[in-house]
């Protein structure tokens, strides 16, 4: 049965997008089967791989349009459930994320989720069937405060219990960062992942406008390097919750 992960953070700009499309796609160059589901009125996800327009997407699912026939298949080894800018003003019924994912649990290994920066009740449709939060987040003020604030709010609004872990995106090779990621791994134990995703803005800011995955492009940059570590690392992160 699949696993789903969702990529979540208050803070914009911190690597959601980018973190949901390599991550997807390092698990797909390993044989796996994976769905990428883009639930940001951004539709990020959606622009960064391809110039496609969906005659179906996520909107049609929540509103009740069998799940399967508003997946479609990417130039990239993987599936996705595209974006639509208009879902923010979309009513959401209660559980229909859940038997949404009931129907195609069996067909993917990994279904992995994009989400918008605002916690509303959609998030939480998502999170409740989700197996694994990431939480990616920079070394910085502003990106640390949405960490935790998203930390509080799947403690404390959620209802049940949401398993997740911190992902320390876009790391330089200052000795400050150096320090204040040692600092966060002592304080936060083992809510962060091992995995650290280098900072490379050439290489990612090209990746999104080729609308290509990293490996696709720069498989010998650090930053690819990194999401195929992380890709590894999950693999093991979700074998633990079974």
């Amino acid at each position: 049965m699949g696993k789903i992960i969702t990529i979540v953070n208050r803070k914009g700009g911190c690597g959601k997008t980018t973190t949901t499309k390599n991550l997807g796609y390092s698990l797909a160059k390993k044989g796996y089967r994976v769905l990428l589901v883009d639930y940001d009125p951004q539709c990020n996800t959606t622009k960064g791989l391809s110039k496609r327009n969906y005659k179906k997407t996520v909107i049609d699912m929540i509103n009740g349009t069998d799940v399967r026939r508003c997946i479609y298949n990417t130039r990239y080894d993987m599936d996705i459930l595209p974006g639509n800018k208009f879902l923010a003003s979309e009513e959401i019924a209660k559980r229909i994320i859940t038997d949404q994912m009931n129907l195609i649990l069996n067909d993917y290994d990994f279904i992995i989720n994009d989400t918008s920066p605002y916690f509303n009740k959609l998030t939480a449709e998502i999170l409740f069937v989700t197996n694994l939060a990431i939480i990616p987040t920079i070394i910085e003020p502003d990106s640390l405060d949405g960490m935790s604030t998203t930390i509080n709010e799947l403690e404390e609004l959620c209802d049940y219990d949401v398993r997740y872990k911190i992902l320390l995106t876009q790391v330089n090779n200052l000795k400050s960062t150096h320090d204040d990621v040692e600092t966060l791994d002592e304080n936060l134990e083992d809510l962060i992942l091992n995995t650290k995703i280098r900072f490379h803005r050439y290489a990612v800011k090209r990746a999104r406008m080729k609308q290509q995955p990293l490996a696709k492009r720069y498989r010998r940059a650090s930053v690819t390097k990194d999401y195929e570590e992380l890709a590894n690392e999950i693999i093991r992160e979700v074998d633990l919750i079974w």
